[in-house]
């Protein structure tokens, strides 16, 4: 007979690992920011076993680091390691621009031009986080396409170690607007490239956006490591499932 206490304890352990990640990627948590075992288990509503071990789940992936006093701190965020992330993420992410210019087909240049629309309307309406959405999802759209999950997976990795300061970085900017403007003509540039499967052109767009990124806030490094975010909160309580 199957132990359902162990299933359900195993389902309970995935919920907290996808919550906390969920909260690095939406920018809940800022570089530098100190994190314990007790808050996050009493916002999650869940025991501090499973919190325990979806933290070193994310000091193992290089998102959280551990300090001696046993709290965890999102891995502060530095012009080197920025530097660095820019350079893999260029050339990482413009691999798979490029092989999903080769496999876009007609239905995916139909959900890309949808979900630069979505990020254009979030514009229109000054609306940072649904922009931010917009373009998140507009970027893994694509790389889906590519249809290479260990290149998905190392994606997900840089994401991760960059979404806390790039998220709060975006919503702390006074003037965002022409910025995301520019990253919707990225995205043009590379929906016309995948329209006619040109690889190279898709790959030099993808470059291209991430580095004007990079630029843009390399002048805005003061952004970094704040310890809090503006909307700094717990990620939504885990709920048990029942099969």
């Amino acid at each position: 007979m199957a132990n359902l206490g162990q299933i359900e304890s195993a389902t309970i352990q995935t919920q907290v690992y996808q919550r906390l990640r969920e909260g690095l990627f939406d920018g809940a948590f800022s570089p530098g920011q100190s994190l314990t075992i007790r808050n996050l288990a009493a916002g999650l509503g869940t025991s501090p076993m499973p919190v325990r071990e979806a933290l070193q789940r994310l000091v193992a992936e290089r998102a959280l680091v551990q300090l001696p006093n046993r709290t965890f701190q999102v891995t502060p965020f530095t012009t080197e390691m920025f530097r660095e992330l820019t350079r893999v993420r260029m050339s990482v992410e413009g691999l798979a621009a490029g092989e999903a210019a080769r496999r876009t087909r007609s239905e995916d240049v139909r959900t890309l031009q949808k979900l630069n629309k979505t990020m254009i309307r979030g514009i229109e309406k000054n609306d940072s986080d649904a922009i931010m959405k917009s373009n998140f999802r507009f970027h893994f759209a694509l790389y889906e396409i590519a249809q290479m999950p260990q290149l998905m997976d190392i994606i997900n990795g840089l994401w991760l170690r960059a979404s806390p300061y790039l998220m709060n970085a975006h919503r702390n900017l006074e003037d965002p607007l022409p910025f995301f403007r520019a990253g919707t003509l990225f995205h043009e540039r590379l929906i016309e490239a995948c329209l006619v499967n040109d690889h190279r052109t898709a790959a030099r767009a993808m470059a291209g956006d991430i580095w004007y990124s990079a630029r843009y806030f390399r002048r805005n490094m003061e952004l970094v490591n704040t310890g809090t975010a503006k909307k700094t909160k717990t990620p939504k309580r885990s709920k048990s499932r029942k099969d």
